[in-house]
């Protein structure tokens, strides 16, 4: 059901409401593209059933859907048209049409292909748990998911959402598993992996299916490069490749996951689907953060800088406390608790 995950904190203060989200998700519901509309955005039934609803709850887990409709117009297409209209202009005027003109025509030959041109959808997947305060995207950038989080946020005004980040840096983390080969309790590594240098080369290394216990992958990172991806399996269940930005993707459900499970009926699939799927990553998720040394404190994190910026007394004086705007709004983002 999920391939890849970006992972978003929701603040403590958001009140939970599977009803009044619905509603609101109601009003941006998927329409397709005008004739002369290039893209259009908007929610549809994860289950992917007509009047199906947009909001499903399972197990406490809420999934959502977003299809993307996108009209194809290919370059060459339209430089072949503004090419053949300059062509035209130029032996009845007698000169050549300058940039700013051929931009205008540009526009022009595009607005006219539009409503011929040929359309592209595609889904992009969204969990909420509702528990945790957590929200992932299945996407495979953080640019779409960002895209995606702007739709929800003007659906639910209440969502304050933040990346997920680990205390420690995932680069630095899975540098040591490799370098001392003892992943976190519970993982295991497998064989895939990239290593990138941080200047201005930026020369990478990747191996696929191969031994990462050896004296080469040591040797590259001593050198200074550092892992961009690395393949993991979390308790033989799930594998995943994990990157330094925290992202979790290639996500694979292993047998063992399926054993003594019978083949759900087809207007079964989906429930069981996502009942597996959200039941096996809400447990993954908080090993690996855990493995990451835990999820950064950004409560502690501003309350130290208040400290810092804090005029002190005299000599024995107690600390007088100040705060401003900008440090009071940090200090309301507040890490849920897992479970």
């Amino acid at each position: 059901m999920f391939k890849n995950l970006i992972i978003y904190r929701i603040a403590n203060d958001w009140q939970p409401n599977a009803e009044k989200l619905e509603d609101a998700l109601e009003q941006e519901r998927f329409e397709p593209c005008g004739a002369t509309q290039a893209l259009s955005a908007g929610w549809v039934p994860p289950r992917g059933e007509p009047g199906a609803r947009l909001l499903e709850e399972i197990d406490d887990h809420w999934l959502l859907s977003l299809r993307l409709e996108k009209r194809v117009l290919p370059g060459s297409v339209v430089r072949e048209h503004v090419e053949e209209l300059a062509e035209k202009i130029e032996q009845e005027t007698g000169r050549r049409p300058g940039k700013k003109q051929q931009r205008d025509m540009k526009e022009q030959v595009e607005l006219e292909l539009l409503p011929r041109a040929f359309t592209l959808q595609s889904h992009l997947r969204v969990w909420i748990s509702p528990k945790q305060h957590l929200l992932m995207v299945d996407a495979g950038s953080i640019g779409k998911a960002d895209e995606l989080i702007t739709l929800l946020v003007k659906a639910d005004t209440s969502l304050n959402l933040h990346l997920l980040q680990s205390a420690e840096s995932p680069a630095a983390c899975m540098a040591a598993w490799l370098m001392d080969g003892v992943p976190p309790k519970d993982f295991v590594i497998d064989r895939d992996c990239e290593l990138k240098a941080a200047d201005e080369m930026k020369a990478a290394v990747r191996y696929a299916r191969h031994n990462l216990d050896t004296d080469e992958v040591k040797a590259h990172l001593t050198s200074g490069k550092m892992p961009t991806r690395l393949a993991l399996t979390w308790k033989e269940r799930v594998s995943f490749t994990l990157t330094d930005t925290l992202q979790v993707k290639g996500i694979k459900f292993l047998d063992i996951v399926f054993d003594g499970r019978d083949k759900p009926a087809k207007d079964e699939a989906f429930d069981v689907d996502a009942a597996l799927a959200t039941g096996e990553l809400s447990q993954l998720i908080p090993d690996l953060v855990e493995g990451l040394g835990g999820e950064l404190d950004f409560i502690g994190q501003s309350a130290k800088i208040a400290a810092e910026h804090a005029p002190k007394s005299g000599a024995g004086g107690a600390v007088q406390e100040h705060r401003t705007p900008a440090m009071d709004a940090d200090l309301a983002t507040e890490a849920a608790p897992w479970d």
